[in-house]
């Protein structure tokens, strides 16, 4: 994937967006791909002397035919599992067959974007787009970035926190997205700015019970060497639009 600027003529401003390019090359060296519908891959192996070679097309049903030999439910699978499963039902029906099962074309799919967004919108992605880069660009000032909810096709939802993968690396809440998910962004509840002497400082959304304790020393990491605690200043708006 790329990233591209676009120029919204009317609002004057310019805003950031994910261009998707699935790459097979990213696909089959990552171990965490998963086969998704509209995938193609190609599957060739030998007869005895016979070289047979024919693509397979993933579709929604998720169940591909691998030659006349076996049909598979590949839903919720991996490449990597994928893989070795249709390989070794080739070699078991045909030893010494040098059975390749390979992907030539990773999917694309959407996904859909709804709640503090500038707009509902479908979003394209693919198999190795995350959670954060759907969002890119397209979120509104009052976005939570530590509750954000995903619905899946199969009706299950689950609730992220950006924050702690973007903050701390927790890559399991910032997760793949997949086809028909539907994220819903929603309002944050709390936001409080720090500044000065800290050594992070920024604007954080701060959980239920987190108070300046935390703001300081988890959120801005601490006071910096020459901070003078006695002349901390606490602003706070009775407006909640107010930034």
């Amino acid at each position: 994937q790329t990233i591209n600027k676009k120029t919204d003529v009317n609002a004057g401003i310019d805003e950031t967006f994910v261009s998707i390019v699935p790459n097979a090359q990213l696909a089959l060296s990552n171990p965490d791909y998963m086969i998704t519908a509209g995938d193609i891959y190609s599957l060739t192996y030998a007869a005895g002397n016979t070289p047979v070679s024919f693509h397979i097309a993933v579709d929604s049903g998720y169940k591909i035919k691998v030659s006349n030999l076996a049909i598979l439910d590949v839903a919720g699978k991996s490449y990597v599992t994928v893989k070795k499963q249709v390989e070794e039902i080739v070699q078991k029906n045909y030893p010494l067959s040098g059975a390749q099962f390979i992907l030539t074309t990773p999917a694309a799919f959407t996904v859909t974007v709804t709640g503090e967004v500038k707009e509902t919108k479908e979003q394209k992605a693919w198999a190795l787009t995350r959670l954060s880069e759907v969002l890119n660009g397209i979120t509104t000032g009052y976005a939570s970035n530590r509750k954000v909810t995903v619905t899946g096709l199969n009706g299950k939802v689950k609730t992220y926190d950006l924050f702690k993968a973007l903050r701390n690396g927790d890559m399991s809440q910032n997760p793949y997205v997949r086809p028909g998910d539907v994220i819903t962004v929603n309002r944050y509840e709390r936001r409080v700015t720090v500044k000065g002497a800290v050594e992070r400082p920024g604007t954080y959304e701060l959980l239920k019970n987190e108070n300046l304790k935390d703001l300081v020393n988890f959120y801005g990491n601490g006071l910096a060497p020459m901070a003078d605690t006695s002349r901390i200043e606490l602003t706070r708006y009775t407006n909640r639009d107010a930034e």
